[in-house]
């Protein structure tokens, strides 16, 4: 037996309504579907039909009775986008047919000129297209939240909350009232996981989402930023009514009490208030900010909620005796300074551009290795890192036009930081400033291909890439390959005592090649004697620095310049 046809449903607009039965004669005789015409005269009937009824496909008439044929178009189309929309015309000229096209019209039926194999095609067309377009969003919509949620909690994942941030924070901006962050810690989750199975764990984590979605506003943005621990964003809330939210939030995860294998465990959470008022703060830097208050308001216990306004700033901060004021410190205090090394050209002894560094507070956090190891302790690396960077950038530009600098970012850096908001913080808007982020070849781990979108990004929009300390000893051959650096950086391992040592010579003229295959620049590292540097000009090397050439020397601000106003505000 034969399927039976399927139905479309066409909507017609037009003022007369013998244009309604001339449509409906000729698609009678159709037989891949029957077609089923509903006509209007007005445009306002027609937009309260596609409110109330779906429709297949819109057929817009050369006269509507009250506006004229392409405003019609435009307002159906705004209507209901994803309804395929024709425009039916007498003899059209290729102007008009391109006028409806631009205001929406997938295409142009003539209606003198009318057969059914022609508008059949036309139909069967725009309405599979449509189709298509409708399975594209569809998955395109799917994917996205694929990306952006957690599987397990329906919450957001980090990088819908990083999204969410970011947006709530350009809003904040422009409205001029602060975004009041709420942080969510499970107290003693482990021991879930630990004593009752990871099982049991998820069912605890998905009811500790459920008890917060159901504690926040309709507008709040909700996640879950890690195994147990959830962010909510509280925009324009005041500080009365931010407290309130997270009073009910600990309440409501209290009510919660787990019974397993013969034990009975109660769900108690700890949580964090702080607010950020700057929009170029990076999700990684409010975290660390959120998590420090966390962690100083379970001093004095769990289960209770902290503020960020009852936490003072440390005075004469030790790193050893005191670590959660340090942390508030790196976040927050003037205790990192810049400082600049040259880079010369080696044939002629030139400045031709410096490497901006970063110093630590004065005792054992002083050198940058103790104090990336002392952030990492602390969960802060990506958020200091961040804040060096913009540190080292904004001395650099102080140093007056035309500025040239190097400055280093670690790979989480670059891959959790928005490419826009990097280039913000290296040039500040300024087009006369040259820089190169300089990647450690050493913190190239795993699978360097999830680097070169972002580094791409910085490339086109005028930033130099560099991959630092090549020849470290861990060389990955297909880093260099994938990003494509404009400059290569040679360890001082590779260089020191390379005028007395024929293996180093030997690996260095290795690297040479691989240079001039990728047509990067080769910068020498730890130049300190005049036979290394001699070997290096013989060997064709045209950059370097080190202590032959100059010292870092910190960097101070300058005085009354904009940027030095900045940085003290």
């Amino acid at each position: 037996m034969p399927a039976e046809a399927p139905l479309r449903r066409l909507l017609l607009l037009h003022r007369d309504p013998a244009l309604a039965g001339r449509v409906r004669a000729l698609l009678e005789p159709a037989s891949v579907a029957h077609h089923r015409v509903a006509h209007f005269t007005h445009l306002t009937d027609a937009l309260t039909c596609l409110q109330i009824d779906d429709m297949d496909l819109v057929l817009v008439g050369p006269e509507p009775a009250d506006v004229d044929q392409l405003r019609a178009v435009r307002e159906l189309g705004a209507a209901r986008p994803e309804t395929p929309l024709l425009a039916l015309m007498v003899s059209p000229e290729p102007g008009q047919a391109i006028a409806a096209r631009e205001a929406g019209a997938r295409e142009c039926l003539p209606l003198d000129e009318a057969d059914l194999p022609s508008w059949l095609r036309t139909i069967d067309f725009c309405l599979r297209e449509a189709a298509i377009s409708r399975e594209l969003a569809e998955v395109t919509a799917r994917l996205d939240w694929l990306v952006h949620m957690d599987g397990l909690t329906g919450l957001l994942n980090r990088k819908g909350m990083e999204r969410a941030l970011r947006d709530e924070m350009t809003l904040s901006r422009a409205s001029g009232r602060e975004l009041t962050v709420l942080l969510v810690d499970l107290d003693d989750f482990s021991r879930i996981n630990a004593t009752l199975g990871h099982g049991v764990g998820d069912l605890v984590l998905v009811g500790a989402a459920r008890r917060i979605r159901e504690s926040v506003r309709e507008h709040d943005n909700v996640g879950r930023c890690g195994t147990d621990r959830f962010v909510v964003l509280l925009p324009e809330a005041a500080r009365g009514e931010a407290e309130i939210i997270a009073e009910k939030i600990r309440l409501a995860v209290g009510r919660d009490v787990i019974s397993a294998g013969g034990q009975s465990l109660q769900t108690t959470a700890s949580l964090a208030l702080t607010t950020v008022g700057d929009a170029d703060l990076s999700y990684d830097e409010v975290m660390a900010r959120a998590h420090f208050v966390l962690q100083h308001g379970k001093l004095n216990g769990k289960n209770r909620v902290s503020h960020a306004a009852a936490v003072e700033k440390g005075q004469d901060i030790l790193p050893i005796l005191a670590g959660p004021q340090m942390v508030r410190a790196l976040l927050e205090d003037d205790v990192l300074e810049a400082a600049s090394q040259p880079i010369v050209n080696l044939d002629d002894g030139r400045i031709v551009s410096r490497e901006m560094l970063v110093r630590g507070p004065e005792g054992p956090l002083r050198r940058p290795d103790n104090l990336f190891r002392f952030c990492q302790e602390n969960d802060i690396l990506a958020a200091v890192d961040l804040r060096c960077l913009r540190l080292c950038a904004l001395r650099a530009r102080q140093m007056g036009p035309n500025a040239d600098y190097h400055i280093n970012i670690m790979p989480a850096t670059l891959l959790q930081t928005p490419s826009a908001e990097l280039i913000r913080s290296l040039t500040d808007g300024r087009t006369d400033v040259t820089c190169c982020l300089e990647i450690s070849e050493q913190q190239l781990l795993g699978d360097p291909s999830v680097l070169v979108p972002h580094a791409r990004e910085l490339q086109q929009a005028g930033v130099r890439i560099a991959i630092d300390d090549v020849g470290f000893g861990n060389s990955c051959l297909e880093g260099l390959i994938m990003l494509h650096p404009q400059v290569i950086k040679i360890d001082k391992r590779l260089v020191k005592g390379l005028a007395v040592d024929p293996e180093m010579r030997r690996a260095l003229s290795r690297l040479l090649r691989v240079a001039d295959v990728l047509e990067a620049e080769v910068v020498a590292e730890g130049i300190e004697t005049t036979e290394d540097f001699q070997v290096l000009t013989d060997m064709g090397v045209r950059f370097g620095q080190g202590y032959l050439f100059g010292r870092p020397e910190l960097c101070k601000a300058a005085p009354g310049s904009p940027d030095a106003a900045a940085a003290q505000a």
